[in-house]
């Protein structure tokens, strides 16, 4: 659906009074909103001074109707780090796009060729509008595909989640976010001045159909400078979402002038960085440039209702490729989490892309592991309570710092359990659990406190006869890594390094090594392992494939 510009007499701010006196009638001009002269100063900053004719009548030689763009993004993930005291390393990679806008109809087509865990790259493209949203192409890891695939020519293809759709759509606005403002003035309000790094930007609020956003405004140029929304993150808590846009430079004819420099940051962390190589202005777009497969067509999701969407996880789990593009967020569509016996009161998680095992003694329960976000880990909680009735959860055990494993880790908390951590992310787990958490979606059962222990070799604990234990081993995934033990089933429990299951794995590798040498080291010889991602599988497979790769 074509978007109703607003123009005419933005800048006023309010309808003219007329006032009786005397003999004759004047008009009383209107005071000027402030907040819509910073976007129309802007506006004409950008070479945009006149106005959009798309509704009808003669172009003006300055009308902004078909954008083209190419170029690059280099993609940090902080919650994805080797170790806590870098958390920029290693990043996830850089990936190329072309995004072709046809203003008049509101409607975009991205074609991305990103990065792919392990190697390779994946190639795909999206097409979507306030309306509907479809992917061509593959655009997540392998075992990622979501279940209402088809195949189109050869490729895969799919419509959007609507978390996905409005995403983009945010995003999208965010880029074009003065020329969203100039064509609707009516959703401005004024906002306080705000101090970014020791400089002060005078700022404007504006709402979109997709979010809300803080503008601030360069004093000297007039040009926006940073484009802020306010996203709750799993472990930052309430962060700031900054697009800090640079590098204004004449972008084609008729003096319009765009940002083509674009580096993105959660609260103050580099997340993206986003560089304009090639821009056409008012290019011609192929004629089937937003042709979608007919099997799709009219099936996909409305964009989700913006409480909805957890635009962090979304954002960079795209980024990455491990995004099941559901609107179930943790599971593929059709989907629920369950719990599977992985050993006498002993229970996996399962149903999604990252499991928690939860271990029952004679009092309490023991979590290994947080994925997702305290959604998710409401269900795992929920689901435990009605397994094992009236014992409560007392530790939660991280095996390392990555959000997928940990960003639900307050529901824990809450619940009253104490964060069991590997060597050196102490600090870090109290300073997250500190955090501020108003904009938090999920409700908890209680207050979160810091509650934290950090294991610099072996944690124990016994209650009833049954002991727990964690060991702390290297390995280069993640620095501070622990591996749960419960002795009397001779299980272990591993995330990232090996997923357990039936099958053994084919080769040995150093994930695997680090697996069997902290074991060796530990002076233990498990059974079984559990795994944060797979099932269950036999720990001689691993000792085996090591053994013979030495």
């Amino acid at each position: 659906m074509r978007r109703n510009l607003k123009i005419a007499a933005a800048i006023i701010g309010g309808a003219c009074m007329s006032v009786g006196i005397g003999l004759g009638v004047f008009a009383a001009p209107a005071p000027v909103n402030p907040a819509v002269a910073r976007v129309e100063a802007a506006y004409a900053a950008m070479g945009m001074a006149g106005e959009y004719r798309l509704d009808g009548g003669a172009q003006a030689r300055d009308t902004l109707v078909t954008l083209i763009t190419k170029g690059t993004i280099q993609t940090w993930d902080p919650g994805q780090s080797r170790t806590l005291a870098d958390r920029a390393t290693p990043d996830r990679g850089t990936s190329t796009f072309s995004t072709y806008w046809d203003r008049s109809k509101e409607i975009y087509r991205t074609e991305w060729v990103r990065p792919r865990a392990g190697a390779a790259t994946r190639t795909y493209t999206e097409i979507f509008s306030p309306e509907d949203g479809y992917v061509l192409g593959e655009d997540a890891n392998g075992g990622f595909a979501v279940k209402r695939t088809i195949q189109f020519r050869n490729a895969p293809a799919h419509t959007m989640s609507g978390i996905r759709l409005r995403s983009l759509l945010r995003e999208q606005d965010r880029l074009n976010i003065v020329l969203d403002m100039h064509d609707r003035p009516e959703r401005l309000s004024e906002f306080p001045n705000q101090t970014v790094g020791g400089k002060r930007y005078q700022a404007v609020q504006y709402r979109s159909d997709n979010g809300t956003f803080i503008v601030m405004f360069d004093p000297t140029t007039k040009l926006p400078a940073i484009v802020r929304t306010r996203d709750f993150d799993p472990l930052m808590g309430d962060a700031n979402f900054d697009m800090v846009m640079s590098d204004w430079r004449a972008a084609g004819t008729g003096g319009f002038k765009m940002s083509f420099h674009q580096m993105y940051t959660l609260n103050g962390e580099k997340i993206f960085e986003r560089k304009i190589e090639s821009q056409a202005v008012n290019g011609a777009l192929a004629t089937d440039a937003f042709t979608v497969p007919a099997p799709l067509r009219g099936k996909a999701a409305r964009p989700a209702a913006l409480n909805k969407v957890p635009f962090q996880f979304v954002l960079l789990r795209l980024a990455s490729g491990f995004f099941t593009d559901s609107d179930n967020v943790y599971t593929d569509d059709g989907g629920n989490l369950t719990l599977v016996d992985a050993g006498p009161n002993m229970s996996l998680v399962t149903g999604g892309t990252h499991n928690t095992l939860i271990v029952a003694t004679n009092t309490y329960l023991v979590a290994f592991d947080a994925p997702g976000d305290d959604g998710q880990s409401k269900m795992a909680i929920d689901l435990a309570k009605a397994k094992y009735p009236g014992k409560p959860f007392k530790y939660l055990v991280l095996t390392h710092h990555h959000i997928d494993h940990t960003g639900g880790l307050r529901a824990y908390v809450a619940e009253g359990a104490t964060v069991v951590v590997g060597k050196g992310a102490g600090a870090f787990f109290r300073q997250k659990l500190s955090a501020p958490t108003a904009m938090n979606p999920h409700t908890l059962a209680g207050p979160v406190a810091p509650r934290v222990i950090e294991v610099d070799n072996k944690w124990s604990v016994n209650d009833g006869g049954r002991t727990v234990e964690a060991y702390l081993i290297e390995t280069v995934h993640a620095d501070g890594y622990l591996i749960p033990y419960v002795p009397d089933a001779k299980t272990g429990y591993v995330t990232d390094l090996w997923n357990p299951g039936p099958t053994a794995p084919a080769m040995s590798n150093p994930n695997l090594v680090a697996v069997v040498r902290g074991m060796e080291k530990a002076g233990v010889m498990p059974e079984k392992f559990a795994g944060g991602h797979g099932s269950v599988g036999n720990y001689a497979d691993i000792v085996r494939v090591v053994g013979t790769a030495r």
